[in-house]
């Protein structure tokens, strides 16, 4: 599972998944839409809204139930990787830090790494929505698109929110979620803008609407 090459790593991945998707079964009501808009194959970048400290675990198990073999990355703050356990876990399931600024170059170059040698998930917005609504995503994240180009796929979580809120650590059970994949959105047009700063504000722009429009 997860194209990891040690087999430990592997099987922690492994024991994880099972972990989320035996609370998810038998703890929560939730709902997988569009997962036919899940691509095959690396170079694919997954961008979520972001509303409950459960989606981090829930976008990444919705995609290793379709495809339980390929590499999903995901970028967390530096300051969670620091904390002992935590850290090693997130390490250990496919994260990787990054800090937090629109300009930081160590961190820009690791999520165009992944994203060209894996499948990435990344929520633009930077922070989870204190209102539930989807906020302006970061015209950085614009930018990385530009520069690898990869199969943007949009995904919109609903209900996470309900299950552990901002500020708590239990999840409430019985909560009802859901996780919905659009089709791959086309940034042609966006591509082919010769403005780097506007073409990029441009593209996150897109994305988030077609996030907002998956609801």
């Amino acid at each position: 599972m997860g194209g990891f090459d040690k087999l430990y790593d592997r099987l922690i991945l492994a024991s994880s998944f099972h972990i989320v998707r035996f609370f998810i079964r038998y703890f929560v009501d939730c709902k997988v839409i569009g997962e036919e808009n899940i691509p095959h194959g690396n170079g694919v970048l997954f961008l979520s809204n972001h509303l409950s400290a459960f989606d981090v675990f829930l976008v990444p198990w919705a995609i290793y139930t379709k495809y339980p073999n390929e590499c999903i990355r995901q970028a967390g703050k530096q300051e969670l990787f620091s904390v002992p356990l935590i850290g090693w876990f997130l390490k250990k399931i496919g994260g990787f830090p990054i800090k937090r600024g629109s300009a930081n170059i160590s961190s820009i170059r690791s999520i165009e790494k992944y994203i060209r040698e894996s499948r990435v998930v990344l929520y633009p917005e930077g922070t989870r929505s204190i209102d539930n609504k989807i906020q302006a995503g970061n015209r950085m994240v614009g930018r990385i698109i530009k520069a690898t180009k990869p199969a943007v796929v949009p995904v919109l979580v609903k209900g996470t929110e309900k299950l552990i809120p901002v500020g708590k650590i239990f999840p409430r059970v019985g909560a009802k979620i859901e996780v919905h994949f659009g089709p791959p959105v086309n940034l042609e047009e966006e591509f082919l803008n010769p403005r780097v700063k506007e073409s990029s504000t441009k593209i996150i722009e897109k994305v988030m609407q077609t996030i907002s429009d998956l609801s």
